[in-house]
């Protein structure tokens, strides 16, 4: 048998590869659709879950509407003078309406609200949270965006990694052991100490530059914490989930890793926060 560790590797240098050579070859479209089928696979883990922690769920309708929500977004980032902002809040409004209808046929549903919770948390931790990868992609244009996106990701997974090797050999105290017993206090200030280095690399070898912003080395140390931070929150976030529903991975398809929530989880609060950050506090360059 092929060790976890090796696995893990393993699909994580091909998972850089492909993701390397998508972000710098791949056309936008290209782009759109994988994050597509990213997303539907999130929701399809997802909605597997709740029936473990016996919480009902309408996957067909979270992840249609979800999908919808993504390609709205994905439309008036690209094509902003015919498809206008408000397109967003309105296939909101379609998601809530259309779970809400959703209800009339069923006779012996006897937990509605649950149901309606269910879904609509489907939605916001798989489609809403992806969301934030097109508006940093295509939101200072497209070249840029590409810098930003692979700036997270090496920022967050660089993070991870760091964490996982400080923790499996000075780790001593637990950092949250109820919800994931094998994260340590010394894994955590060990990641946040190898995202600091990567955003202060990033930043020098790239002049600077961050996408279509400029960005100064406290803006670089600042963020490499940020991200660090939420990249954990994450993780315990769908750790939370995988233990109520007493399982180790959200799916078992990506060898060593499990599902692609298991990959995502620490990105998908940390992409709304650099989007929010560059938007804030970062000035695009002239």
């Amino acid at each position: 048998m092929i060790p976890a560790l090796v696995q893990r590797t393993v699909s994580g240098v091909l998972i850089g590869g492909a993701t390397l050579a998508l972000l710098f070859w791949a056309p936008p479209w290209v782009l759109g659709a994988l994050l597509l089928a990213v997303a539907a696979l999130a929701c399809n883990e997802f909605f597997a879950l709740l029936p473990k922690v016996n919480i009902p769920r309408y996957p067909v309708v979270g992840t249609l509407c979800g999908l919808l929500y993504l390609v709205g977004v994905w439309a008036h980032l690209t094509w902003p003078d015919k498809v206008p902002a408000v397109v967003e809040p309105a296939l909101l409004f379609v998601l809530v309406a259309t779970i809400l209808i959703r209800q009339f046929p069923q006779k012996e549903n006897l937990r509605p609200v649950e149901t309606m919770a269910g879904t609509i948390m489907g939605v916001l931790y798989a489609p809403f949270l992806l969301s934030f990868f097109p508006r940093l992609l295509l939101g200072w244009g497209d070249a840029g965006g590409r810098w930003l996106i692979l700036y997270l990701i090496l920022v967050v997974k660089l993070s991870d990694t760091g964490a996982y090797f400080v923790g499996c050999t000075l780790g001593r105290h637990k950092l949250c052991e109820r919800i994931s017993p094998k994260k340590t206090w010394e894994g955590f200030f060990g990641g946040l100490l190898f995202a600091v280095l990567t955003s202060v690399a990033f930043w020098y070898f790239r002049g600077g530059q961050l996408g279509a912003f400029a960005f100064s080395l406290p803006h670089a140390i600042g963020l490499g914490l940020l991200l660090a931070l939420l990249g954990v929150l994450g993780d315990l976030a769908e750790s939370i989930l995988k233990r109520a529903a007493a399982v180790k991975d959200s799916a078992s398809f990506i060898s060593g890793m499990g599902g692609v929530l298991d990959v995502l989880d620490s990105l998908l609060l940390a992409a709304p926060a650099l989007y929010l950050y560059a938007l804030l506090f970062l000035h695009p360059n002239p």
